[in-house]
């Protein structure tokens, strides 16, 4: 991975992993000194994870502020 720092990604977190076993992941991966994620997803959940790199990571608060769209299914009779 690319040691870029001010920026952020879009991640799309797999189911089973916490949103800070994204961010460890991606701190031992990279060696970036600040890292963190803008908001956190179930660890059932799927979808993009925002994380913020060096001087992003004062962007975080502005990032959870924006609308978010939760999407999902669900079959009835089922248990």
């Amino acid at each position: 991975m690319e040691q870029v720092e001010d920026k952020f990604y879009l991640i799309d977190k797999p189911s089973t992993w916490t949103s800070f076993d994204v961010v460890k992941k991606m701190k031992f991966m990279s060696r970036f000194k600040k890292i963190g994620h803008a908001g956190t997803l179930d660890p059932l959940a799927t979808g993009l994870l925002i994380i913020c790199v060096g001087k992003y990571t004062k962007k975080i608060e502005y990032f959870q502020s924006l609308p978010k769209t939760y999407t999902g299914s669900f079959v009835l009779g089922n248990t």
